[in-house]
């Protein structure tokens, strides 16, 4: 690594939003450039146009902006070796295939889809039959010249062994005879991946290619086209697949989401990157809080693990919760803004979470946890004297006790609260339980809160009384 100039590439199509796996090998990418002070490449893949999705590159930018990915070359700060969109370069991709074609690595296919659906019918895994590779050029030019439609397909060894090593998976090696004739140029001039990330690659000077395992198999055909076009192949590295706890195929099922929707689900970003990093990599117990530039320090890509990775959507939630309890509360607070109403105030929400954010997992807890402090709960008498395991009368009493203690006291602060209480309980009748429980209840309508006479502090004497009155009546 040290002779090496990494350059490296996150290149998802705009088909969607990046599944949750994409989003992993791009921040592997974006470690392993910073690791070696080289450079993180975002390129847009849209030569399949039949599955492009509006808004796609838009939630390609924002899920990099959010994970504080920030790119050195894009479609929008450019860069030495623009354009970063497939779609403008069809001049390049088309020239390379013809210099294919020349130098017998590719072939034009005249194939129909009629014909090639036949063959998947008879063998649904069945390679193309390599039937227009036995054309001689003059009858391959002669269908072209009758206007014949075609593609190109690259023309792979019939015979041997591909064998490349592998940065995660070591050393590889697949009979050529079972690798397929890929189509690198359709009928309409458009290139298909394997012709264009090779070109692409090699052009933008990629040294390192991350990403996942179900890749390997095409690994022969982009090896060809590099040995065919006299370049130097960059490094592969083909990461671990995202299983379910199942260890089937990660999907909605288990949780999985783009990681735009985990933002709005109240994870905070350092806690998705983190989640991320340990998907497929181990440092320690795999649950150390790590900020992005930590994970710069100790990536290794040697360490890459090979085994499958399991995604727990309970890790994540105990990351973000750690997160959360972790950071400061004005910075928490600024994270807060879209999941609260707007008419709260500030530093009583500041106050409150204080108080939660050791029981919050995500930041969408917040709101659900503090509604009370600014709405009144409507409580039910039977729940107050399910807590209270006294009378209606003698709960009443209590709570007139308790009001008449709280009206005496000038200083109204959780301390003095502890202790006045404490004395009025003591001589009540009440056990603590059954006259803090059901005081809980009756000012808060829940019989898990944070702790009482903090809550009481920050309803305010005022408050804290009317709900009393109100229970009472």
């Amino acid at each position: 690594m040290a002779d090496t100039h990494v350059r490296t590439r996150n290149a998802p199509s705009p088909t969607g939003v990046p599944h949750v796996g994409n989003t992993r090998t791009a921040l592997f990418d974006y470690l392993l450039a910073k690791k070696y002070g080289g450079e993180f490449i975002l390129r847009i893949e849209d030569t399949d146009q039949d599955r492009f999705v509006p808004g796609s590159i838009e939630k390609i930018y924002q899920i990099h902006d959010l994970l504080g990915l920030v790119r050195d070359e894009d479609p929008v700060v450019g860069g030495p070796f623009g354009p970063y969109i497939q779609s403008q370069r069809l001049e390049i991709y088309q020239k390379y295939a013809s210099l294919l074609v020349g130098i017998d690595a590719a072939y034009p296919c005249f194939c129909s889809e009629e014909r090639l659906k036949s063959l998947h019918e008879k063998d649904q895994f069945a390679k193309y039959d390599r039937f227009c590779r036995k054309l001689t050029s003059e009858e391959a030019q002669r269908k072209i010249a009758a206007g014949e439609p075609y593609v190109l397909r690259v023309k792979l060894p019939e015979t041997g062994f591909t064998i490349w090593h592998d940065l995660v998976q070591g050393k590889l090696s697949l009979p050529n005879n079972e690798c397929d004739d890929k189509v690198i140029m359709k009928t309409i001039g458009i290139p298909t991946y394997h012709l264009a990330v090779v070109i692409d690659d090699h052009l933008m000077k990629i040294s390192h290619v991350l990403r996942g395992v179900e890749w390997m198999a095409s690994t022969p055909v982009h090896l060809f086209l590099y040995e065919a076009l006299g370049w130097q192949p960059p490094t592969f590295a083909h990461v671990p697949l995202l299983l379910g706890p199942d260890k089937s195929k990660l999907s909605k099922r288990h949780g999985a989401k783009s990681v735009l929707e985990y933002a709005e689900d109240g994870y905070l970003p350092e806690a998705i990157n983190n989640f991320l990093f340990y998907l497929g990599f181990s440092y320690k117990d795999n649950s150390e809080m790590l900020t992005l530039d930590k994970m710069v320090e100790i990536f290794d890509e040697k360490k890459i693990q090979r085994q499958n990775a399991i995604f727990d959507i309970q890790r994540l939630n105990y990351l973000n919760s750690q997160w959360i309890k972790k950071m400061p509360i004005e910075d928490l607070f600024l994270r807060l803004n879209t999941y609260i109403p707007a008419d709260w105030n500030d530093e009583k929400v500041k106050q409150i979470l204080a108080l939660v954010k050791e029981r919050m997992f995500t930041l969408r807890d917040f709101a659900p946890a503090a509604e009370y402090f600014f709405t009144a709960p409507v409580v039910s008498v039977q729940s107050v004297l399910d807590q209270s395991g006294h009378s209606e009368k003698e709960t009443v009493s209590w709570f007139e006790t308790v009001k008449s203690v709280i009206k005496d006291i000038s200083d109204f602060n959780s301390t003095v609260l502890h202790d006045e209480l404490a004395k009025a309980q003591a001589i009540s009748g009440f056990s603590p339980k059954e006259a803090f429980m059901s005081l809980r209840v009756a000012i808060s309508g829940r019989s898990v809160t944070p702790p009482l006479f903090d809550c009481m502090v920050i309803l305010g004497k005022d408050e804290t009384l009317k709900r009393l009155s109100a229970i009472i009546s």
